[in-house]
């Protein structure tokens, strides 16, 4: 699925979105926002709020009980899962654990999602290439994971976030193990990608914002 959309509909759209037990007790209040394309947006609150949770719904690995989630002016609460792989093909996802493959070099890491989108090896190459010069580790490029520091495995997260050209990112909690130094310097790294017109969506219980560009908070209450 492209995610093409009109000048005046939001990228993202949250409407009273959330989830249910299964004695169907909503578990947090239903989340609503938007955000258009190129916006930085940090989402804050509590833990239980429901950040985690709106990412996780945005991206299809959750679907809400009640509330509507629109992707590009298309509602998706009840796209089967060969559309949510679409969809998800336009999204670059940090999750809350970096999670790189031990046995492959940063740039075989950085590789998967292009060739998970049946890209040529050659393509999936090119791209990471192109990925890791943006956040300025080409240099680590044949290391393992183990011989990066947690700042450098969460910018290698990042490249690979971004190496399928996304038009949204979504980043949960990225700072979360990091030094002020090394998670101001990440921010400032979404704040670039998201220069090139590109929505990114961070999830975060500290207030850390980009130096690189404009950041809107949104406050979830659960």
């Amino acid at each position: 699925m492209a995610m093409t959309s009109g000048v005046n509909v939001p990228l993202i759209e949250l409407i009273n979105a959330g989830i249910e037990d299964r004695n169907g007790v909503r578990q947090i209040n239903g989340i609503t926002f938007n955000v258009t394309r190129g916006e930085f947006v940090c989402l804050q609150g509590p833990t239980g709020s429901g950040k985690s949770l709106a990412l996780n719904m945005i991206a299809g690995i959750k679907r809400p009980s009640f509330g509507q989630i629109f992707v590009a002016g298309d509602c998706i609460n009840d796209f089967t899962e060969r559309q949510m792989l679409f969809v998800r093909r336009s999204m670059g996802i940090m999750i809350q654990e970096c999670l790189l493959l031990e046995d492959r070099t940063i740039a075989e890491n950085i590789m998967l999602p292009a060739l998970a989108a049946e890209e040529s090896y050659g393509e999936a190459r090119t791209r990471a290439d192109r990925a890791m010069k943006e956040c300025g580790i080409e240099d680590l490029a044949a290391k393992y994971p183990a011989a990066l520091s947690a700042g450098q495995k969460q910018i290698a997260c990042l490249a690979r976030a971004i190496v399928n050209r996304p038009v949204v990112v979504l980043a949960d909690e990225p700072c979360a193990h990091l030094d002020i130094d090394n998670a101001q310097h990440l921010m400032d790294l979404l704040g670039n990608v998201s220069l090139t017109g590109v929505s990114v969506i961070v999830a975060s219980h500290i207030e850390l914002y980009p130096n690189t560009a404009a950041c809107r908070p949104i406050m979830l209450n659960g």
